[in-house]
């Protein structure tokens, strides 16, 4: 039986570097996926969120880079082994959400891929994705095991959010943030060996997230009220309602972003307006 998968990946003055490390191990993970009659069919679908602002200041080449880079990456391979691609380029930017749902508009999937540019794959970690899938008709999403570019562990998956962590997580000194460790390490499952599997996660990142396109259709994509940050953790928590999400040893990523509260003043008005509007749709709950 034939099987197809569709990756999303929203770019926004992105580092190039990093988008050619993500396509050119994406390009091996969709390669071992197929090596193991896993999937068949792949679309790579990338929506440039800063194309409007490059036309409006009258510069095609960033443009031009990406596209190069798409090409170089990934994909002049003809035959059975070629792989449909499609830039996108926005004319305004509405936000991280709003792009994979136009990436993904009108899809019939079997699988779909959100993924980051700032994401390099194991080769196996699609393959390990879809073979839980595979094997466990209960799971309808998988989110990996992930590091950070110097080998520290990061932990993408959280229990349920509380006001109180996020602003410890997020903006407390580190010396509150150590009288509070145990707290804060129960809410993001550092009280577990980092890659321990989970079942039923409440929610997750949205930097990689392999999701069955079933349940993708279901919940209809990502609520585009969310401009940046916490359309994750809203997407993840109407996944879960329907569907389990797993977290797996075996899918592994390495990703290099994250830290709103490093970026600046904008970022971080934009995190906590974002917070408020998840907790508005899924309740409130301070600690």
């Amino acid at each position: 039986m034939l099987r197809s998968l569709v990756v999303c990946i929203v770019v926004y003055h992105s580092d190039v570097h990093w988008l050619s490390k993500t396509l050119t191990s994406l390009r091996a993970a969709i390669d071992h996926a197929r090596e193991n009659n896993l999937i068949d069919s792949v679309d790579v679908r990338i929506v440039d969120n800063g194309a409007g602002e490059c036309a409006a200041a009258g510069s095609s080449s960033e443009a031009v880079q990406l596209k190069s880079v798409i090409d170089s990456a990934l994909w002049a391979v003809p035959g059975p082994r070629a792989i449909n691609t499609a830039y996108v380029a926005m004319p305004t930017n509405n936000g991280f959400g709003a792009g994979n749902n136009t990436g993904l508009a009108g899809t019939r999937a079997d699988f779909v891929l959100l993924l980051n540019p700032d994401v390099e794959l194991a080769v196996d970690a699609i393959s390990s994705a879809l073979t839980h899938l595979d094997h466990d008709a209960a799971c309808g999403a998988v989110t990996p095991i992930a590091t950070s570019p110097d080998g520290t562990s990061q932990f993408l998956v959280k229990r349920d959010p509380a006001v109180f962590a996020l602003a410890l997580r997020g903006f407390a000194p580190g010396w509150l943030k150590t009288r509070f460790a145990r707290y804060l390490s129960r809410y993001d499952y550092s009280d577990l060996a980092y890659d321990a599997p989970i079942q039923g996660c409440a929610v997750v990142s949205g930097c990689w997230l392999l999701v069955r396109g079933s349940v993708w259709r279901e919940v209809g994509g990502f609520d585009a009220g969310f401009f940046m940050y916490f359309e994750d953790f809203d997407l993840s928590q109407r996944v879960a309602k329907i569907s389990r999400i797993d977290r797996l040893p075996g899918c592994r990523i390495v990703h290099a972003g994250g830290n709103a509260s490093r970026k600046g003043a904008r970022h971080i008005g934009m995190f906590v307006c974002s917070a408020a509007r998840y907790f508005r749709k899924h309740g409130w709950r301070w600690a």
